[in-house]
């Protein structure tokens, strides 16, 4: 029985399963709440609910998560990446940034292989032969040549941190009148090795702008 596969094997030894019988008995309102906590419509006759919802629970469809539980996790989330590797403040409270003009010269000494292997780390494909040959055609380089991305401002933490910030606003390349995005790079002083980045786009955008950032100092 163990080995039997799970449509041959009756309800009452499947306790996770429910069958149709059961679902007809639930009410309208239960159905729809039930659907409702799962991101899917809540619309049609109790027939279509019933079929909806017979099918999310037999197929283990969980719950999508609250508001606040979507926050806590996205705190979560942004936390470890401003400690990784090294436990570090959160750059958006750190109050003293130099400018681009004095910071540029002090920063780190990062260098395409250090672009190119957090890139990949991170799930990109790094830098490709184009990126290294023909980077005016790409849209770092657009980023860097329009404007879009602004200055860039440099934190050392503290003169005993190993690692430092780099921070710059990037414009929507979309929506150039909206909010810009915000971005920062944690990089370590000695090395120039890339430890971790964020950005406050959705769409991805944080490769093409950390490549911008350094268009600045390998150009």
């Amino acid at each position: 029985m163990a080995n039997a596969q799970a449509q041959d094997i009756p309800y009452s030894e499947q306790p996770d399963l429910i069958s149709y019988e059961e679902v007809e008995r639930w009410s309208v309102e239960s159905l729809k709440d039930f659907c409702r906590k799962r991101g899917f419509k809540v619309t049609g006759s109790k027939r279509e609910l019933v079929a909806r919802v017979y099918f999310l629970y037999n197929q283990e469809v969980p719950e999508e998560p609250t508001a606040k539980q979507q926050e806590t996790s996205r705190r979560k989330d942004y936390k470890s990446i401003v400690n990784f590797k090294f436990a570090a403040p959160d750059p958006n409270g750190l109050k003293r940034w130099q400018s681009e003009k004095d910071g540029l010269k002090i920063w780190p000494p990062v260098t395409y292989i250090d672009i190119h292997w957090f890139l990949k780390n991170n799930g990109s494909v790094g830098l490709t032969t184009e990126d290294l040959t023909a980077y005016k055609t790409g849209k770092a380089f657009s980023y860097f040549h329009c404007n879009w991305l602004q200055e860039v401002f440099f934190s050392p933490i503290n003169t005993n941190h190993e690692c430092c910030f780099l921070k710059a606003n990037c414009c929507p390349s979309s929506r150039i009148n909206d909010e810009p995005h915000q971005l920062w790079v944690k990089i370590v002083k000695k090395t120039g090795e890339i430890v971790s980045a964020f950005c406050t786009c959705m769409a991805g955008y944080v490769v093409s702008t950390i490549k911008s950032v350094f268009l600045k100092s390998l150009i």
